[in-house]
């Protein structure tokens, strides 16, 4: 009995110490094995940010950007987070700005008695009785040109409805190219011995609304050669401009827009005298 007792006890013993052992070893293992799998924030990180640079991404998971260009091609850029810095392609008539103006003055207009254009209107002018032969040796004939002008100080103005009487007194006509012209005869038949515009833009005057007409200015020209005599042409001239001046409150400018001096009159007399004397060395040849 006594040994079967001891036997008992020693089996008890045995599994006992077997059970410790391998409950020993299993507890090793296991904390061997969390020691392998411990997580490591910092390297999961690099290592995913790793792939997806590997992959075209960044570490938002956002890829490189790609430009789409015409005809389908495309061509990388910076990442989104740096994108690269490019000038506009502004073209020239993309904008259409322009500065506002300051308010101006009326704009002279001295084109209406140009050289050219007077040749023209004296031309015109003998269309009516002169054969086209004749016009053809007029057009080839060199030309010049006497301007005067009446100017008014600024803030006056001429009204179309006190100055139309006035032209009429001095022998004016209403004609070709929208202007007044001073003929041979005063009552406005003959040819035209000089001719009389608007200084200022649009240059001419509008007969039927010449109450609605005004200007600072007026100008006076004459072309040689021409009918009649020159200086007695011009004298004609000088005195109309001075009577409208008068009338007017105005002053008589040159060709040049000066004052007009007696100085200047003698020179407009010494060109004509030279213009005359050409002539005749001309018609002598």
């Amino acid at each position: 009995m006594a040994n079967e007792l001891r036997l008992a006890l020693f089996i008890l013993i045995a599994l006992a110490i077997g059970a410790l052992l391998l409950h020993g070893l299993w507890t090793v293992r296991k904390n061997s094995g969390q020691k392998q799998h411990r997580y490591y924030p910092g390297k999961d990180e690099q290592s995913e940010q790793s792939d997806r640079a590997d992959d075209g991404f960044d570490e938002f998971g956002v890829g490189k950007v790609r430009v789409i260009r015409k005809g389908g091609s495309s061509a990388e850029q910076h990442p989104a987070s740096e994108p690269e810095q490019q000038e506009p392609d502004i073209g020239q008539n993309q904008f259409d700005f322009q500065m506002p103006q300051e308010p101006q003055e009326p704009e002279l207009n001295f084109s209406a008695i140009d050289t050219e254009e007077a040749d023209e209107v004296a031309k015109q002018s003998k269309s009516f009785s002169e054969p086209e032969s004749e016009q053809r040796d007029a057009v080839e004939e060199p030309s010049e040109v006497l301007i005067l002008y009446v100017l008014l100080p600024e803030g006056r103005e001429i009204k179309g409805q006190d100055l139309l009487p006035v032209l009429l007194t001095l022998g004016f006509k209403f004609g070709e190219m929208d202007i007044f012209h001073r003929h041979e005869d005063s009552a406005g038949s003959g040819e035209v011995l000089f001719s009389l515009a608007n200084m200022f833009n649009p240059g001419t005057f509008d007969i039927d609304q010449m109450e609605k007409v005004s200007t600072r200015g007026i100008s006076l020209f004459m072309t040689m050669p021409g009918p009649g005599a020159p200086l007695q042409n011009f004298n004609l001239m000088n005195n109309a401009a001075k009577k409208i001046a008068e009338e007017f409150g105005g002053q008589v400018l040159d060709g040049q827009r000066s004052v007009l001096t007696v100085q200047t009159v003698r020179h407009y007399v010494e060109k004509i005298r030279e213009f005359q004397r050409q002539q005749l060395i001309r018609g002598s040849r």
